[in-house]
C-alpha cells in the first residue's frame, strides 16, 4: 500500500454528482480555503515525520492554476527532494489552460521532470453519461479527447481514470467499446493504462443519492460498464500485455 500526501486546489468546472469532494470546497471560497505558495506546501510536507514519497496535486481541477504543477517541481528541487518525492497531478480534461498559458520553458519542465505523473479521468462513456456525471454540457464529452491528445503529445507519463456511471442501461456495451476506440485513436496502449474507477458512496456522496433514483441506478449501471470494459481490454490485447502493471505500459509518446 502507498500512501500520498493530497494538495487539493479548491476550484472546480466540472459538479460530478460522485465528488468525494462537498460541493462548498470547489468554488474557490476563501472562507474555505487559503493561498499557499508552492516552496510553503513543500515546507509543510518536510514537516510531516516519516513524510509520504508521493504528492498528489488534486482538487477540485489542479490545471485551473496550471503553474501549479512547475511551480511544485521548482520547489521540490530548491529543497532537495525532486530524487526522493514522486509528483502526481490529476487532470480532468475540462481545460487548456496548460497549453494556453503556460510558457515553453514550464512545459519543457514538464516533459524532463523525471519523477512526474498525471493521470487523466474522462467522465463517462458517451455525451449523456459525460452530461449527467458532470452537469456540463454533452458536447464537453468530445472536448475530453482533444485536451487527453494534447496531454500525450507532450510525452509525460500519463495514466488515467475513467468513470462508468449512467442511468440509462441503453447502449452501454457500444459506449464502452466507443469510448476504448477513441482511446486507441490517441495512443493504442493507453486503454491498457486506464482504470475503471468504481465509484462508491462516501458521506458527501451518500447526501447527493438522496431521493435520487437515477443515481441511485447509476450505480448499478457502472457495474454492466465495467464488465464491457474488461470484456473489451480482453478481446483487443494479448494476454501478455494485459498483465503487465501499468506503468510497465509502453505509449507511442513514451516508450518504456
Amino acid at each position: 500500500m502507498m500512501t500520498a500526501l493530497v494538495f487539493q486546489n479548491a476550484a472546480c468546472a466540472w459538479r460530478c454528482w460522485y465528488c468525494f469532494v462537498p460541493e462548498e470546497l470547489l468554488k474557490a471560497d476563501l472562507s474555505r480555503s487559503a493561498w499557499f505558495t508552492a516552496a510553503e506546501l513543500v515546507d509543510l510536507y518536510r514537516q510531516i515525520p516519516d513524510s509520504p514519497r508521493i504528492i498528489d496535486l488534486s482538487g477540485g481541477s489542479p490545471d485551473l492554476v496550471p503553474e501549479w504543477t512547475p511551480w511544485m517541481m521548482r520547489a521540490l528541487a530548491d529543497a532537495g527532494l525532486a530524487e526522493t518525492t514522486y509528483l502526481w497531478t490529476d487532470d480532468n480534461l475540462s481545460t487548456t489552460y496548460l497549453f494556453d498559458v503556460l510558457p515553453p520553458d514550464d512545459l519543457a519542465l514538464l516533459r524532463r521532470y523525471r519523477n512526474y505523473g498525471r493521470v487523466c479521468c474522462i467522465k463517462g462513456f458517451d455525451g449523456r453519461s459525460f452530461a449527467f456525471n458532470t452537469r456540463a454540457a454533452p458536447q464537453d464529452y468530445e472536448r475530453q479527447f482533444e485536451v487527453l491528445q494534447r496531454v500525450l503529445d507532450l510525452g509525460l507519463d500519463v495514466y488515467g481514470y475513467v468513470t462508468l456511471t449512467s442511468p440509462h442501461d441503453d447502449g452501454v456495451a457500444h459506449g464502452v467499446a466507443d469510448l476504448i476506440d477513441r482511446l486507441q485513436a490517441i495512443d493504442p496502449n493507453y486503454p491498457l493504462r486506464v482504470i475503471p474507477l468504481r465509484i462508491q458512496v462516501f458521506t458527501p456522496v451518500e447526501q447527493r443519492l438522496a431521493r435520487d433514483d437515477a443515481r441511485e441506478r447509476s450505480l448499478l449501471v457502472q457495474e454492466e460498464a465495467i464488465a464491457a470494459w474488461i470484456n473489451e481490454l480482453e478481446r483487443r490485447f494479448p494476454p501478455d500485455l494485459r498483465a503487465l502493471p501499468i506503468c510497465d505500459v509502453s505509449l507511442r509518446t513514451r516508450p518504456v
